[in-house]
């Protein structure tokens, strides 16, 4: 099956992801855009449509896909969309990334050059581990995960769905962190983080309270 990569209106984290697959030897068919708008320019891969117009074709039953938006809601949409439909989702791997051979990975997900996953480390479905971000050992990281550029994560730290780490922010070892919780960027986390809570500063601290 090839690869079928699709792109959020601007384009720019599937830009990324399908420079990761060619480079990995993904054959990748073309993007897919959520919108209806003109489509980005994602160096020579060819545009296929919207998720729209090929939705119940053959297309999508017999190409594997990739869901490339930083924005996790968008990605978990855009996922449950295509598996309702047949689709099957698969993962892209940098050749530049580490990831241990006892690290369990969820399908679509985008592990970028630089990324390293540590031994026993479970990834859920739709991650991304950007450039340079690093997850260690023994963590257990439900669905939807992103972790910017040089965001880190050490040794046994457990996630909920939906998660959010900024650039250069640091999860400290076997802290809890809730779903759709955001670490703000160069965070530093020295304690468990609610669902749903936005924490910034060194060390980190809820800003929840003055979003409301």
């Amino acid at each position: 099956m090839a690869l079928i990569i699709v792109s959020s209106d601007s384009g720019q984290h599937a830009t990324v992801v399908y420079e990761a697959a060619i480079l990995s030897g993904e054959n990748v068919l073309g993007f897919a855009t959520i919108g209806d708008a003109e489509p980005p320019t994602i160096f020579d891969c060819p545009w296929i449509g919207s998720v729209t117009d090929i939705a119940g074709t053959q297309i999508v039953r017999e190409n594997d896909f990739i869901i490339a938006c930083g924005s996790n809601a968008q990605r978990r949409q855009q996922s449950e969309i295509l598996i309702k439909q047949g689709a099957s989702l698969r993962s892209v791997c940098h050749p530049a990334a580490i990831v241990s051979p006892s690290a369990s990975i969820g399908s679509g997900s985008a592990l970028l050059a630089g990324a390293v996953v540590g031994p026993r480390t479970s990834l859920g479905i739709g991650a991304i581990v950007n450039h340079a971000a690093s997850i260690d050992h023994d963590c257990e990281i439900a669905d939807y995960l992103n972790v910017c550029p040089g965001g880190r994560l050490a040794g046994c730290v457990q996630a909920g769905s939906n998660v959010f780490v900024g650039i250069n922010a640091s999860i400290l070892q076997g802290l809890k962190i809730g779903k759709n919780a955001v670490i703000g960027a160069g965070a530093v986390v020295t304690r468990d983080v609610a669902a749903g809570e936005t924490v910034i500063g060194v060390p980190a601290r809820s800003i929840t309270h003055m979003q409301s």
